[in-house]
């Protein structure tokens, strides 16, 4: 019998889903990579494998490495801010390398600085409820696999990625003064990423770490 084992972090609380290979056959590869699906269960399947007619999709998944496994969610939250004010916030990582969305989230909550683009995201709370504002990092490995995902998006039912500049949680940490007033946002068709004010909204789409 094979199994899948696979956890999700949601707060504080670790979730296990437990997928059972007994009494079929391993027609479809349900392994977690670019592309598969997460469902509503907190199981994974492929692209292959979905049915429209089973358990509801909740997002793609966009990068998988080692432990980390990311997941885009279905819908476009609409347009915000990263903050109401200029301001630095500690604890926030200022690259647009770093894969810490989930981090920075957090971060921005603590802080008690209003982020528009954070607030959309805590209220997006679609069977799971730790989804996160994606750090710059992140909104680079989305477009990275953009032609993938995209495909499987479309076959969810899912929304489709638009063609302007998303707000990630990143700072630009060029400089004290740059990391006070601005942030990086990211082009999802194109990974060109752009140091904006604060203030200045952006698409906004939320990601869910899965370990």
């Amino acid at each position: 019998m094979k199994k899948i084992l696979l956890f999700v972090t949601v707060g504080l609380t670790v979730w296990l889903g437990l997928v059972s290979c007994e009494n079929h056959t391993d027609e479809f590869d349900n392994s977690p990579k670019v592309g598969s699906i997460l469902l509503s269960d907190g199981t994974v399947v492929s692209s292959e494998g979905f049915k429209a007619d089973g358990l509801s999709a909740v997002g793609v998944i966009f990068y998988v490495k080692r432990d980390t496994i990311l997941v885009v969610g279905t819908k476009e939250l609409g347009s915000y801010a990263n903050a109401d004010s200029l301001v630095t916030i500690s604890g926030v990582t200022n690259d647009y390398t770093s894969l810490c969305g989930t981090e920075n989230t957090a971060a921005i909550m603590a802080s008690g600085i209003a982020s528009p683009a954070v607030n959309a995201v805590n209220k997006y709370t679609t069977y799971f409820s730790s989804w996160a504002l994606p750090s710059a990092g992140e909104l680079r490995a989305l477009s990275a696999s953009l032609p993938i995902v995209s495909r499987t998006m479309k076959l969810i039912g899912g929304d489709d990625f638009q063609s302007g500049q998303y707000v990630s949680s990143s700072g630009d940490g060029t400089s004290s003064g740059s990391e006070q007033m601005y942030y990086y946002s990211v082009s999802l068709q194109s990974s060109y990423v752009t140091s904006t004010i604060k203030t200045t909204s952006g698409l906004v789409r939320p990601i869910l770490r899965l370990h």
